[in-house]
């Protein structure tokens, strides 16, 4: 029987392992047939923007690991009052990405089976 999963992200790509875990969590309940959202907030809005590469230390692009996810049925929703403080723009996500509310997020944790907090430490 398939579940639903919700990945709550707070985290920015290599400030610490939260994002890597939240990709690996998503890709692995993907492949189990499960049903997973996330839902980007706070610096978490920084994972899918395009532009971040993870070239110069041979680390792979988040936006390019969360694209590959959306194809494979990922469900992402951004906070877009996140974006907009952060400078953050609608057109530097992948498509797929939906910007959205705190809204949003209280749907995704109603009508999920489990939920995830992945925000790193100080």
């Amino acid at each position: 029987m398939a579940r639903k999963l919700t990945l709550f992200l707070c985290d920015s790509p290599f400030q610490h392992e939260s994002v890597d875990h939240a990709v690996e969590l998503a890709r692995a309940a993907l492949r189990k047939g499960h049903e997973v959202s996330v839902y980007l907030m706070m610096d978490g809005v920084y994972g899918p923007i395009s532009s971040q590469k993870g070239e110069p230390f041979k680390m792979p692009s988040v936006s390019e690991r969360f694209a590959e996810l959306i194809e494979e049925g990922l469900k992402i929703s951004s906070c877009r009052v996140c974006m907009e403080l952060r400078g953050v723009l609608a057109e530097s996500l992948p498509e797929g990405v939906d910007v959205g509310g705190i809204f949003d997020l209280s749907e995704m944790i109603a009508e999920s089976d489990v939920v995830v907090n992945l925000v790193g430490g100080s």
